[in-house]
């Protein structure tokens, strides 16, 4: 990872009040190692959650934010232009929550990084918590309350992929998705920043699911025949489980398994398929898809459904029949 730049501002509101007041820094952060530490924390945090919502800018015209982050990018994410575009943003957000009870303050953390061959800029809302640390003495230890910053759990954040903006037509942001509880308080969050067309990562792996399970298998590349249903997909499961960035391409998808024919991309286009671009899938809707998990009688099972496509695990009658040497291996060393 490396940090370009880096800035922290402190908006100061309690849920109770009104109003908002701001506490903006004049300079940036030099990316010394615990700048370094701080936000591929905070990065790792990000990429941990599991639904996240993914979507375009809304026009300059509809929103402050992204006629700010124009102008950043005409200047080129200049240190100059980052600082002046974290001050202005702030004051917009500002302005956004005057009169909006029930929003809380922090810490809103602007960077623009690199990590691997992505080109990030990162707005993290972290707070202060308290904590408990030893205080050695002499003779002894003491208990020491301190308040640190809270990075495993992020009150707001969202991301914008540069790589994706600079293509146009893309979904370049994505932010933190919280639940039906805090919509009201998160709200302002995604207004702000102008969140446009959005679709959940758990709502557009739906729709990838979907789409497999009425596409053709692809041909064998040695015999040519299709592939039989639960090796297709079984590859499917690995092939997005392997992404290291957890995200799917219908485009590559096709190039993957289509011998670069647009079968997948045909297929979402005439179905009308949210699915035009690259997005960060959910791993927990993926994994149910292919795997089975039961419950009853005290008892719990849970296989891929190639599994039961190939016979590893059969019905007969009122029995469930699992074939595996090893599993009976186990189960003897076990009892």
């Amino acid at each position: 990872m490396e940090i370009h730049h880096l800035i922290v501002h402190e908006l100061i509101k309690e849920p109770q009040e009104n109003e908002a007041q701001l506490f903006l820094s004049k300079a940036c952060l030099p990316p010394e190692e615990r700048a370094h530490q701080l936000i591929g924390k905070l990065n790792q945090t990000f990429d941990q959650k599991s639904d996240t919502l993914l979507g375009y800018f809304s026009a300059p015209e509809d929103a402050l934010f992204p006629g700010y982050f124009h102008l950043l990018a005409e200047a080129n994410f200049t240190e100059e232009a980052f600082l002046s575009f974290s001050r202005e943003t702030m004051q917009a957000l500002q302005l956004s929550l005057q009169g909006i009870t029930g929003a809380k303050g922090g810490y809103l953390v602007y960077t623009y990084y690199t990590v691997g061959e992505r080109q990030l800029l990162g707005i993290f809302l972290v707070r202060d918590t308290e904590g408990i640390v030893f205080d050695k003495h002499d003779e002894s230890f003491d208990l020491r309350a301190i308040t640190h910053l809270n990075t495993d759990r992020l009150a707001m954040a969202g991301r914008i992929d540069l790589h994706a903006w600079q293509n146009g037509q893309k979904r370049c942001l994505e932010l933190i998705k919280h639940t039906n509880s805090q919509r009201t308080i998160s709200e302002y969050f995604t207004n702000w920043i102008g969140l446009d067309r959005p679709a959940s990562s758990r709502e557009l792996t739906h729709s990838f699911l979907d789409m497999v399970e009425q596409l053709p298998p692809p041909s064998d590349a040695e015999t040519g025949a299709p592939v039989p249903k639960e090796v297709f997909q079984e590859q499917v499961m690995n092939y997005a489980m392997n992404n290291p960035q957890k995200t799917i391409s219908v485009q590559a998808f096709d190039q993957e398994f289509y011998n670069n024919q647009p079968t997948a991309q045909t297929y979402a286009q005439e179905q009308d398929l949210p699915l035009e671009d690259e997005f960060r899938f959910d791993q927990g809707t993926l994994k149910r898809h292919f795997q089975v998990r039961l419950s009853a009688d005290s008892l719990r099972l849970q296989f891929n459904r190639s599994d039961y496509q190939e016979g590893l695990v059969r019905i007969e009658g009122d029995e469930i029949i699992i074939s595996s040497p090893e599993l009976v291996q186990s189960l003897r060393e076990k009892l």
